[in-house]
């Protein structure tokens, strides 16, 4: 089934914004990308303005779950899909294999990230469509695998934190990395930057109770 001319201009847009900044992109420029001609106005065909189409075309792509749908869902049990996936495998490698598909989730997505993360020009609908549909989402889940990872007995642990922390550390890891045409400035590779992660993160989830509650 051929892609429509409103596919098109989504996804073209959404490169452009991704590579040339919000601000920097006319339209002009994303209806030669999409196959229109330039300078027509055809793009207004499908939307009003330059602000709705990359509300839509963020939208469209945060909510393009894929292969990461199972892991978004309200009712996804981290510790079950590593108990299924990785049996044998320690805190460690778990911690590490959440922070992969972190990062697999970035290169999906990345325009949105670069949007977000390198461009102050976007209209505040658009962060609003991010942080509510992916943001919001990705920390719901990672919080509520943190409380699974750590078990019962840990209920009164500040989670939604921690999670803030990792998706932080994972995201900004990712980022720099772009900026550096794909490989992080310091020359840490991937492996060595999530072990990092995982271990500071799984002495967090180690620690006796009564420590966890005084820091």
């Amino acid at each position: 089934m051929a892609e429509s001319s409103r596919d098109r201009i989504l996804g073209e847009a959404l490169r452009l914004f991704g590579e040339q900044g919000y601000a920097g992109t006319s339209i002009a420029q994303i209806e030669k990308a999409a196959g229109l001609s330039p300078g027509s106005g055809a793009l207004y065909r499908h939307f009003k303005s330059k602000d709705e189409l990359l509300v839509q075309a963020l939208q469209a792509r945060v909510l393009d779950r894929g292969q990461w749908a199972q892991f978004l869902a309200p009712d996804f049990s981290v510790r079950a899909m590593l108990d299924l996936v990785a049996p044998d495998s320690d805190i460690i490698d778990r911690l590490m294999m959440l922070c992969r598909i972190g990062l697999q989730r970035l290169d999906h997505d990345r325009d949105v990230t670069r949007i977000l993360l390198r461009d102050n020009t976007a209209p505040q609908d658009a962060l609003e469509v991010a942080r509510r549909d992916e943001h919001l989402v990705v920390l719901s889940v990672l919080s509520r695998g943190l409380a699974e990872l750590a078990g019962p007995d840990r209920g009164d642990e500040d989670w939604d934190a921690l999670a803030v922390v990792i998706q932080a550390a994972v995201a900004h890891y990712w980022l720099v990395s772009d900026v550096f045409g794909g490989e992080h400035p310091s020359t840490i590779d991937t492996d060595r930057y999530l072990r990092a992660i995982a271990e500071m993160v799984a002495a967090r989830l180690k620690a006796p109770v009564a420590e966890a509650i005084r820091t």
